[in-house]
């Protein structure tokens, strides 16, 4: 399947939308519309497929007070996870169930996000109480009743959600503006990469892009590099743009990299120039990856002892857990008492660590990036 062109691209842009106009008018609109040059990412077009606006694009923001928030129930999701059964009063005759990520931003302003997933892990049982504590807050007459909220909903399956609470101020870069604008990057960097993998659900998206070019390093194995986009509307509430770098060892083990020099874009505000500055730092990537080259030449022949070995223990201890490393500990030291691996080897034996997310795993993958550049400096 040939890549797409520029032309087909524009198609990701509502121009119904007023943020989505003016990425058209700033992010190269006119020039990328009357173009049939193919981009030279290979594999984007199942995700664009996905992302571009139909007429099932169901997304509504509200701004509205707390009390018109209205409690009218409980109810679990497809998880089995307990949500609230909630209808804006006066604004739609739907009642809209809430997602986990919804549920902490809603109450992490009062410290409260623990408490209420607690509550909601059994409905039946703590059903007055979480009325409770919701009308204290957000009823007619609560505490916060009279404050401001930008409700973001949307239809899935045929079923009404509130996927985020945020700041009336929030504007986030929806996932097919993010696509948008980070091919438009890649094209004037006049980069080559091939999307690998996509993750994309109602208020989450992660994209790994790999690029063609990789270096052979001499007495280890190969590298290749890219970087991973990941848009949230969790609390964090912002765009990352992670380097990413893969070392295969000549005994074909492998070794993921999350590295540093994270580019962050806040999702705050209407304007989408700072957001295209920052994409545009991508530009800076082939000289991370030299240094990062250089650094692990550096280390190449740096054994696993027993000070390394705990060190690395405690950091994964502290990032995945005490049960979960306990359930892999024999493994891991039948693995760092073989002081025949060099540290790369090492790590690339623990590719079966029982990580239970994927921000665990990208901190394990940051921490091995972190213990490599240290025995570097």
């Amino acid at each position: 399947m040939k890549n797409l062109t520029k032309k087909e691209l524009i198609r990701l842009l509502d121009k119904g939308n007023p943020i989505d106009e003016k990425v058209f008018e700033q992010v190269d609109g006119e020039a990328f519309a009357s173009s049939n040059d193919e981009l030279n990412i290979a594999q984007i077009r199942e995700t664009y497929n996905l992302l571009v606006p139909k007429t099932t694009w169901t997304k509504v923001d509200y701004v509205i007070k707390f009390k018109q928030l209205l409690l009218e129930g409980t109810t679990q999701d497809s998880n089995g996870d307990g949500q609230l059964l909630l209808n804006l009063d006066g604004i739609t005759d739907k009642n809209y169930t809430t997602t986990s990520d919804a549920i902490s931003q809603l109450f992490q302003d009062i410290n409260m996000s623990p408490y209420a997933k607690h509550l909601l892990k059994d409905t039946d049982t703590h059903y007055n109480l979480i009325q409770h504590n919701y009308n204290y807050w957000f009823g007619e007459n609560g505490l916060l009743s009279e404050n401001n909220v930008l409700v973001r909903t949307v239809i899935e399956h045929n079923q009404p959600i509130i996927r985020c609470f945020a700041t009336p101020r929030y504007q986030q870069i929806d996932n097919h503006i993010l696509l948008y604008c980070t091919i438009w990057a890649l094209d004037k960097l006049k980069f080559n990469f091939t999307l690998t993998s996509q993750k994309l659900d109602h208020s989450n998206m992660e994209l790994n892009f790999l690029s063609n070019e990789y270096f052979e390093l001499d007495g280890v194995g190969k590298l290749s590099y890219g970087f991973k986009v990941r848009n949230s509307e969790s609390k964090i509430h912002t765009v990352e743009i992670h380097p990413t770098c893969n070392v295969t060892n000549k005994d074909g083990s492998s070794v993921p990299l999350i590295l540093d020099k994270t580019i962050k874009i806040k999702h705050m505000g209407s304007e989408i120039t700072p957001a295209i500055q920052k994409i545009l730092e991508l530009e800076y990537l082939p000289e991370h990856i030299k240094n990062v080259k250089s650094t692990i030449l550096a280390i190449k022949t740096k054994k696993i002892d027993q000070f390394l070995a705990y060190k690395i223990q405690q950091e994964l201890i502290r990032i995945i857990g005490k049960t979960a490393f306990k359930k892999y500990q024999d493994k891991y030291f039948e693995v760092s008492s073989n002081n025949t691996y060099s540290l790369l080897q090492f790590f690339g034996k623990l590719g079966d660590l029982p990580v239970e997310n994927d921000e665990k795993k990208l901190m394990v993958e940051s921490m091995f990036w972190s213990v490599i550049k240290s025995l570097n400096e």
